[in-house]
């Protein structure tokens, strides 16, 4: 430890003498480990550790599919929850279901997304209240039905109770029913929402529900016999109710519960993709560094050759240096630490919401600090290592003469260098290609034609209750109603109902088409929708007709479909005027959804409507059918506005209308279609913005490695050109000779950096949308970009050398 002590306060003298080299590499590493620290916070609160639930790797989820489509499902109808419970594989078995809660009272009126839990499920997940107690088996009386209790998220106590600990024990009425507060739980916990409530679930096995389930394997027991347990109660199950599960046969299977959340979908390979680029931007900051090092150890030739000449041995000497190297990690780690706590915050902002799991935190906290100290001990050995390794063996005599002359770099450091400098090109093309591609894949993405107008449109969601809405003819006089007194404010030019997260997605159904054989293994996408739908949205009508407000009144069985759906019929046939079945209009699953007595699921095609874009921005349309909204009445539905001005000015207006049907009906969540198209974007914006950050960076540590060993080559070789200009060298000569020599390094660096990017794009391809396998465009730019920055660290060394006064480049030493 004392022969320690003293290497530090010698690194400590040796760092201040040299303020300049101490400078440029603390700021190397500070920006290569923050930017490394940053990415694993969020890599460690996403994908690591983003579930506060007790051993969450150790959760399973069922899964059904189908053997000869790719239809399957993961969620179990109620009847079938309760015999999996019972199966001796699992050891524990939790259900979640959903349902719309309206709070009235004395409150004004709010709807809440309500999480059903069976009774089980808190003791499954392990999480402890904050407040309180959480539901118990107990919360569900012998006869199915749920005690009137509820526990509430953090966020909905901090607005309904402004975070009062005295809540426990209040009333609250939800759903026409007084309900008593049991319990709050922490912040991180968000089982399906963190700003709603949890409530027990009725375990009525008649209730046609469908939940999902995920359970816990009994020790020693393997997943190959929990599936065949649950595979064979499946089969049992399907015999009494065949219609519940594929005809064709199905698979059952069990997926961890990691594999299958948020944390495991597009943000996943987001930031896979991210941390790979951060670590090449780690790479370019450790090589920046080690050309540093080596070029500090060529002058401290003569030093380390006396030390070794009066007895200093190679060991003690690469101990020393590497000493030197890991303090100065460590302190370059201090500040990279510090600026990965602010680059956090912002990647955070940036993020999108949805993406990430209600329960993560993204912080850095202790493991992120432990993974900073690793990261910057490991960086330190990485970069310290080769300078260290050959300033630890010199020829001590040629050393010692070298000095003399001033002239110690050796043909191997000066290699060692210049390939340093190429793979830093290298890297940095690799980044600024990757970075182009994305950049490139955004800008397509809004590029694409959506089929629809999204401007001026406000879309706002009404949840209707089932306890006071209880019919269709109750649901659709609601509808009917608002959508006459919106279609008469100011500032209104049309309106229309809708359903189905208009105009995205939307429920699915079998089908079959007049004429042709039925298939169950195809789905076709439905809308239920208004008159006026196509003109809210502009989206423009083919061939037909439209809607008339007639048929939309009378619950006609008329349909729209959009251009993909007519490939439904062979080609050249005409579709208007055939028929579709959709058994979605007949039994649309689930008490909920209401349908008239005897409904019949024919409808008649009368028009086509062109693609829109109704499974993302970055899918290909889908065939999908379009009918009057009075056929089917779900509990929620969503209002569509296209206003004259600023959507957001006409809500308050909207409000008043609903509340003068209903003053306890509130508005759900109100968006314009532009925020939603907003959100097809943000994953394509984090990805672009974060690799176009490092890919910036990489280039600037890039340039300064190129430009410290070009000067350094310029300082080592004064008195050549020196000799040069004196024997008539004009200064344009020498220009060009230094020029060519940095040329050299770049170009090298270029054709191996061009050469990996394309590997790049091959995987980009999968992440980014539309990128093709080669983007003359995007090479070009990152090419002309690298290269400009890169021979202007080349030329101002290089115009420093043109400019010497020859007789002092011949005196000196």
């Amino acid at each position: 430890m004392s022969t320690l002590w003293l290497d530090l306060r010698y690194a400590v003298r040796g760092f201040l003498k040299s303020p300049a080299y101490t400078a440029v590499a603390l700021l190397s590493l500070a920006l290569g480990i923050g930017a490394t620290t940053a990415i694993f916070s969020v890599v460690y609160g996403v994908l690591i550790d983003p579930y506060p639930y007790a051993k969450p790797y150790e959760i399973w989820a069922p899964e059904m599919r189908s053997l000869k489509s790719p239809q399957g499902r993961g969620s179990q109808w109620m009847s079938e929850y309760v015999e999996t419970a019972k199966l001796p594989a699992f050891s524990d078995v939790m259900a979640t279901g959903w349902d719309d809660v309206l709070l009235t009272g004395d409150r004004a009126p709010e709807s809440f997304r309500g999480v059903l839990l069976s009774g089980n499920a808190f003791g499954f997940l392990g999480v402890k209240p904050l407040l309180g107690r959480t539901i118990v088996p107990s919360d569900i009386r012998p006869s199915g039905e749920a005690e009137p209790v509820v526990v509430l998220s953090y966020a909905a106590w901090q607005r309904l109770f402004d975070s009062d600990s005295n809540a426990i024990g209040k009333t609250l009425r939800l759903n026409d029913e007084p309900h008593t507060v049991i319990g709050v739980m922490p912040s991180r916990f968000g089982w399906y929402t963190n700003d709603g409530m949890w409530l027990p679930l009725p375990m009525d096995r008649r209730d046609q529900r469908m939940v999902n389930v995920i359970m816990r394997l009994q020790k020693g027991v393997s997943k190959e016999v929990a599936e065949q347990q649950l595979h064979a109660l499946y089969l049992r199950i399907a015999k009494e109710k065949p219609a519940n599960f594929p005809k064709d046969g199905f698979t059952t299977s069990l997926k961890n519960y990691m594999d299958i959340t948020v944390a495991s979908g597009e943000m996943q390979s987001s930031l896979r993709l991210l941390f790979g680029a951060v670590g090449f931007l780690l790479l370019i900051a450790c090589a920046n560094v080690a050309n540093l090092q080596l070029a500090r150890a060529t002058a401290r030739a003569r030093e380390i050759a006396v030390r070794m000449s009066i007895g200093a041995g190679r060991a003690r000497v690469l101990k020393q240096l590497l000493t030197e190297s890991v303090l100065l990690s460590l302190s370059g780690g201090a500040l990279g630490l510090l600026l990965g706590i602010g680059a956090t915050r912002a990647i955070v902002a940036l993020m999108p919401e949805f993406y990430v799991p209600n329960e993560a935190r993204i912080t850095v906290n202790s493991e992120v600090l432990l993974f900073s100290i690793a990261v910057s001990v490991l960086t330190g050995i990485l970069f310290g290592l080769a300078p260290a390794v050959q300033c630890s063996r010199p020829d001590l005599t040629d050393a010692l003469k070298d000095s003399a002359r001033g002239s110690g770099a050796s043909a191997g450091s000066g290699r060692t260098r210049s390939m340093l400098v190429i793979a830093e090109v290298a890297l940095s093309v690799i980044l600024l290609i990757g970075a182009s591609l994305t950049i490139r894949g955004f800008v397509a993405l809004h590029q694409v034609d959506m089929g629809f107008h999204a401007d001026r449109v406000l879309m706002v969601d009404l949840p209707l209750p089932a306890k006071r809405y209880v019919t269709i003819e109750q649901r659709n006089a609601f509808a009917r109603g608002l959508i006459e007194r919106v279609r008469n404010l100011p500032g209104v030019e049309t309106a229309a109902i809708g359903n189905g997260g208009m105009p995205f997605y939307g429920p699915q159904s079998t089908f079959s088409v007049e004429g042709q054989p039925p298939t169950e293994r195809k789905r076709l996408m439905t809308a239920l929708i208004s008159a006026d739908y196509t003109r809210t949205l502009g989206i423009p009508l083919l061939r037909g007709r439209d809607f008339t407000e007639q048929e939309i009144a009378h619950a006609d069985h008329v349909a729209l479909i959009n251009e993909a759906a007519t490939r439904l019929w062979p080609a050249g046939e005409n579709p208007i005027g055939r028929r579709l079945k959709l058994d979605l209009l007949a039994n649309p699953g689930g008490t909920a959804v209401l349908v008239p007595a005897g409904a019949s699921p024919d409808v008649m095609v009368v028009g086509v409507i062109a693609n829109t874009r109704n499974v993302g921005l970055q899918r290909e349309p889908e065939p999908s059918v379009f009918v009057p909204y009075t056929l089917i009445a779900p509990p929620q539905r969503t209002l569509a506005i296209r206003t004259q001005g600023p959507p957001m000015m006409i809500l308050n207006a909207v409000r008043s209308q609903v509340q003068e049907i209903d003053k306890d009906q509130p508005l759900g969540r109100s968006i314009t279609l532009d925020q939603r198209l907003a959100f097809e974007t943000v994953q394509p914006r984090f990805n672009m913005a974060l690799f176009t950050c490092f890919a910036m960076l990489g280039l600037a540590l890039a340039a300064a490695g190129i430009y410290s060993v070009l000067s350094y080559h310029v300082t080592r070789r004064t008195h050549e050109i020196g000799v040069r200009m004196a024997l008539g060298a004009k200064g344009g000569d020498v220009l060009g000779l230094m020029l060519g020599t940095g040329a050299k390094l770049v170009f090298a660096g270029l054709g191996i950096g061009l050469a990996g990017s394309f590997a790049l794009a091959k995987f980009l391809r999968s992440e980014v949308f539309q990128v093709p396998a080669t983007d003359p465009l995007a090479l070009a730019g990152a090419v002309v970009l690298l290269t400009g920055v890169a021979m202007l660290a080349c030329y101002v060394p290089a115009r420093r050398a043109a400019r010497m006064d020859p007789m002092i480049a011949l005196r000196h030493e």
